[in-house]
């Protein structure tokens, strides 16, 4: 590392146990030659939370997901089976799920108070999801986010004089704020590295990140070429649609493309975009995309999916607010759609924001070339 090494960053954080769910959070979205290489025989731990009715919480080993393919939420890799033992046990007291939903009695963590109930009806599916969802933000590191919501929520409850909820809210809270102090420690051979890259490069990495946890998305595959789409025209006239190319997450403007949509002038904005992403598959002489953006939400993706024929993958940028919607699985005719609610700050929102709008700047000023010129005419 030394003699490979250009320049060394660090960031401090507010306890140990956040800066080992960072580091699992960072390693899986930079996957680092020297934090993923095996060192014995075992292979990186991941912690995954299923896709079920009552998701529950496995330690998996990268081999075992190999094979096994689970669907869910996949967290990690973490440094060492005994630090996630010790995170585990820390967010069960604070989140906590059930190991045997399925079960016919109670499992053994409800005796223990450790598990809400899933085993034996005493909490609805909308509760227990929530409370993943809880789960899964304090595992990425995401304290700040975990503890306004759980502090509008202990609010919330108040205001209804749901008492007995708002105090388990309350010591959730309490909980947090203690385990993520400096004074807590956990086991001292702690290794807290941390780094920091620019904006572009940040969106790209956390681009491949939400790829990685969408979709079929090879970890060893990085992110660099996106292309972004946006027609524009009114009622129909004049209708241009954009190709616009960020390269390593910089406007690549040498490798824009314009298509003026000839067989059509009456508004149809998704016949526009599947007309201009079948002339672009025209050209394989230019560089293939990594990932295709389209400005609009589930009817722009369903118009450019039915004739994309290559592999990489679609996702749109929807309005109002900005939101990325990601097409999960396809069958036939039918498609399912993540829609994800970023926030306004984060990095991969941010860029895909930028190529939209950068889309939509082009599109509107060939339209405006289109529609002088036939008024000069």
């Amino acid at each position: 590392m030394v003699q490979t090494a250009e320049k060394v960053e660090f960031e401090i954080l507010s306890s140990e146990l956040e800066a080992l769910l960072i580091e699992a959070e960072l390693i899986r979205a930079h996957q680092p030659f020297y934090n993923i290489r095996l060192k014995d025989d075992k292979t990186p731990i991941y912690l995954v939370i299923t896709a079920e009715k009552f998701p529950r919480v496995l330690k998996k080993r990268k081999t075992d997901l190999v094979k096994e393919k689970p669907k869910g939420t996949i967290l990690g890799p973490f440094p060492s089976g005994v630090k996630l033992n010790e995170v585990l046990k820390i967010a069960r007291k604070i989140f906590p799920w059930c190991s045997d939903p399925d079960g016919d009695r109670a499992c053994f963590y409800h005796h223990l108070e450790l598990c809400p109930g899933a085993c034996v009806g005493e909490i609805s599916e909308k509760d227990y999801r929530e409370n993943i969802e809880s789960l899964i933000l304090f595992l990425r590191g995401k304290k700040k986010v975990v503890l306004k919501d759980l502090i509008t929520k202990m609010k919330q409850a108040a205001d209804k004089q749901q008492f007995e909820k708002a105090q388990l809210y309350k010591e959730r809270v309490q909980l947090i704020e203690e385990v993520t102090s400096k004074q807590y420690r956990l086991s001292p051979d702690l290794v807290l590295p941390s780094f920091g890259l620019q904006q572009a490069q940040q969106g790209m990495v956390e681009l491949q990140k939400i790829l990685q946890t969408y979709l079929a998305w090879p970890k060893s595959k990085k992110l660099k070429r996106i292309e972004g789409y946006d027609v524009s025209n009114i009622q129909g006239k004049n209708a241009a649609v954009a190709q616009v190319v960020f390269t390593d997450g910089r406007a690549d403007k040498e490798e824009y493309r314009l298509y003026n949509i000839i067989t059509l002038d009456t508004p149809n904005d998704y016949q526009m975009m599947k007309e201009a992403l079948a002339r672009r598959q025209n050209h394989p002489e230019w560089d293939k995309p990594d990932l295709v953006i389209v400005d609009g939400g589930k009817g722009q993706i369903r118009a450019a999916l039915s004739n994309w024929q290559w592999d990489n993958p679609v996702i749109g940028i929807a309005k109002n607010p900005d939101r990325l919607i990601i097409p999960t699985d396809q069958d036939g005719r039918k498609i399912d759609y993540e829609v994800l609610k970023l926030d306004k700050n984060h990095p991969a929102l941010k860029l895909a924001q930028q190529v939209r709008d950068e889309a939509h700047r082009f599109s509107k000023k060939q339209y405006s070339r289109r529609h002088t010129k036939q008024l000069l005419k």
